[in-house]
């Protein structure tokens, strides 16, 4: 393991929100303690792992899962990447970013300019996150270890899915290591039934009588041969129960009677020892306990702010040395968590003394982490302690944010968790579920949300930043664009017209709302000033930054500027990269016009790929408005014909047919697009008109306009004019009866010129 940072996760009040404050206490195993009961067997067995593509750490809590992996790891010593998993996991996009965040830590270095992951002739993932993942995997020259701790938290299926799909491209040196307390909801049947699966479950972890005497003798707990025999009964080898009750035997003087007197299943027994043993602290320690256990995490500046004390820290270094079931998160002891059993009764016991005071608790907490800006946390203690309306105005404030980092499905959480806004009262909480309707193309909630705002329009400003309720109704209906290109240009200039403060972010996106309208509309003059203004706004999201460039991209390529256009493509394209958002669906416009830029460019092979990419992006949602794929389509299709694949270009058409069919008024540009695509397929192609040959110059400028090189610098390659090649050019255009580059490659290729 590395280093830690010395910033304590939580504290981001100087670099304002943040969307993943506890990433730090997330990557690390628990540290080695001398009072850990070493067990050789289950490590030997571990072992294994690095000869199986997948093993499987399953068992109920209680039962050593994570101290065996962390004790092979520590003996071992293989490369390794950790990754503590949590409920917010369910959220894709994070749970890959903690996996290469893990194991970028263990030298396994994520490129992103890296060639997309492919399986046979399939597109899968395409530039995602876990396509990334599975290169740098592939790429490692050692055996490297990735472990996902606590899996159990994790239940969303598109999250099985693409796990599933990691451990069916795991390269040969690549080993996963799930720890659960429960079967991941993972197909794995064909795995165990080749040998591919090493698992080990709650009848390895169990104590043997040797380890449960070692235990005991270990900790200076003196028992007979009978009574380790009954303890070994009693608890049927549970080294949960087995430790909890070597904490309550401890100065006992007569322990062989305190293991005869408790009797019961793994639950009961659990919950009889931790209250045994908070029992035998003092009043202040149990208090202690029993209020920070509402807390996954903690150190001791929250625990002072939770408990309202200010003792905290040599409370955690007494429960530390007393090795109270209290997990380090990090290597130098700044946050821990309880053991999850642990932290259950206490709960319990927390509840049962003092019913609804949790709810306090966590409001205290929200306060904190509010106050450092961490909102993930500040919103679920929020609800957690009853408080929707502050989680809801810190789901207001915050939503673009993690809209941007890609965390959609965390802010759709948070408002399902938090429950349906009553407009009446909170129509900021309105907008709010109005955008992240739209962003998952739930078309008919949206239409209820905007006619319900109607009534609230000059309600602002709003929490988020944006200037009102009617500003945030404009940029809706200019960006979506649900109801046609005529609602979509009112709507752009509207947003526009009330959006002035170049320092929001919103002024970055009702400008780019504009200039998509603009093009939509075939008013491609009109289009690039207000693109122009969205990108280089200095608070423009990363995701509008790349939605302004790949527009750009598709109105220069219009324009005929094609050096331009693959520009502001390319540029596009390294913005996702550089976010790690080329996964999310409104990416899918930036493979859009880098697609178009290869096949101006020549470069027919990798336009397709790219395209295809984009279209499986795409598809992979109804989401983001029907625009998007409307562009895809039209650019997919035009690039099919002009290759030579007019059973893919139809294909294309059709399928943009159906999504055109509702919209009628404005859609004369659109209409002409579609219009010269199917010119495209009318009769034949690529029949030079005079049959003539290509001299030697010209063999030598169609060879050199297969790759990306610009007429500029195939003049420099050739050491001749400008003017020069691009007679050339257009002679080996003529000759070829093609009216581009991509046409005069595919023609030359079809004639074995080239």
């Amino acid at each position: 393991m590395t280093g830690n940072e010395s910033t304590e996760p939580g504290d981001a009040a100087a670099l304002g929100a943040s969307v993943d404050s506890f990433l730090e206490a997330k990557l690390h195993w628990p540290p080695s303690r001398e009072d850990w009961l070493h067990r050789r067997r289950l490590v030997r067995r571990m072992a294994g792992a690095c000869d199986h593509p997948v093993t499987l750490v399953a068992a109920p809590a209680g039962y050593g899962k994570t101290i065996l992996v962390a004790q092979w790891l520590e003996e071992t010593r293989p490369r390794a990447g950790w990754v503590s998993l949590d409920s917010g996991d369910n959220d894709p996009n994070r749970l890959w970013a903690h996996v290469a965040a893990a194991l970028e830590r263990a030298g396994c270095r994520l490129d992103s300019n890296r060639p997309n992951h492919r399986v046979g002739s399939d597109v899968v993932a395409p530039g995602s996150m876990l396509s990334a993942i599975v290169d740098a995997l592939a790429a490692s020259r050692e055996d490297i270890v990735l472990v996902l701790d606590d899996f159990h938290f994790v239940r969303e299926a598109s999250c099985h899915t693409q796990v599933e799909f990691l451990v069916e491209h795991l390269p040969p040196q690549a080993h996963l290591v799930v720890v659960t307390r429960s079967d991941p909801g993972l197909r794995l049947g064909r795995l165990r039934a080749s040998g591919g699966l090493l698992e080990i479950r709650a009848g390895d972890l169990g104590f043997t009588p040797d380890e449960a005497h070692a235990l005991l003798t270990q900790e200076r707990v003196g028992l007979g041969v009978d009574s380790v025999r009954l303890l070994m009964q009693r608890t049927e080898g549970w080294p949960a129960g087995i430790y909890l009750a070597l904490l309550s035997l401890a100065g006992r003087p007569d322990p062989d009677a305190f293991v005869r007197d408790f009797s019961g299943g793994n639950r009961y027994i659990g919950d009889y020892l931790t209250e045994e043993v908070l029992s035998r602290h003092s009043d202040e320690v149990r208090e202690f306990i029993t209020t920070v256990s509402i807390l996954d995490r903690f150190s001791a500046a929250l625990c002072d702010h939770v408990a309202g004390i200010t003792g905290s820290a040599s409370i955690l270094r007494e429960l530390e040395h007393s090795n109270l079931f209290l997990v380090p998160l990090d290597g130098d002891g700044r946050w821990y968590r309880f053991h999850h059993l642990f932290a259950a009764v206490a709960r319990s016991e927390l509840e049962l003394q003092r019913p609804g005071h949790s709810r306090l608790l966590h409001s205290r907490a929200a306060e904190w982490f509010t106050a450092r800006g961490n909102v993930d946390e500040a919103v679920r203690h929020s609800i957690a302690a009853g408080d929707t309306e502050s989680a809801a105005v810190l789901v207001q404030g915050h939503w673009l944010q993690f809209v941007d980092a890609g965390r959609i499905a965390t802010v759709l959480g948070w408002l399902q968790a938090i429950g349906p806004p009553t407009e009446a009262t909170d129509p900021a909480a309105s907008v709010t579920a109005a955008w992240v309707a739209a962003l998952i193309g739930d078309e008919l909630a949206l239409t209820d949300r905007l006619t319900a705002m109607d009534a609230f329009r000059d309600h602002g400003p709003l929490p988020d930043g944006s200037r009102s309720v009617e500003s945030a109704m404009a940029m809706i209906h200019g960006l979506f664009g649900y109801g046609g290109p005529v609602e979509m240009m009112r709507g752009a200039e509207r947003a526009v017209a009330l959006e002035t403060d170049r320092h929001s972010p919103f002024y970055a996106l009702a400008h780019v709302t504009l200039g998509h309208a603009a093009y939509v509309a075939g008013d491609l003059e009109r289009a690039l000033a207000p693109l122009a203004n969205a990108r280089r706004s200095d608070r423009a999201p990363a995701i509008i930054q790349a939605l302004a460039l790949a527009t750009e991209s598709l109105v220069e390529d219009e324009r005929r500027n094609i050096g331009r256009a693959r520009e502001c493509a390319e540029a596009a394209m390294e913005i996702l990269e550089s976010h790690g958002l080329r996964a999310v669906p409104q990416a899918s416009l930036a493979f859009t016009a880098l697609g178009q830029a290869h096949a101006a460019a020549g470069s027919v092979d990798q336009a397709l790929v790219t395209l295809e990419q984009g279209l499986a992006l795409r598809r992979e949602t109804s989401a983001h408005g029907p625009w998007g794929m409307v562009h895809h389509l039209l650019v997919h299709a035009r690039v099919a014909a002009e290759v030579g694949q007019p059973e893919a270009a139809r294909d294309l058409l059709g399928d943009l047919a159906s999504r055109l069919e509702r919209y009628t008024d404005g859609m004369e540009a659109i209409d002409a697009r579609v219009a010269a695509v199917r010119r495209l397929l009318q009769g034949p192609r690529h029949e030079a008109a005079v049959g003539e040959a290509l001299t030697g110059r010209e063999l030598d400028i169609l060879r050199l306009l297969q790759g990306s090189m610009s007429l500029q610098e195939i003049a420099g390659e050739l050491y001749l004019s400008f003017n020069t090649v691009k007679t050339h050019a257009r002679a080996v255009y003529r000759k070829l009866g093609v009216h581009t580059r991509a046409e005069a490659v595919l023609a030359g290729r079809q004639q074995g010129l080239v």
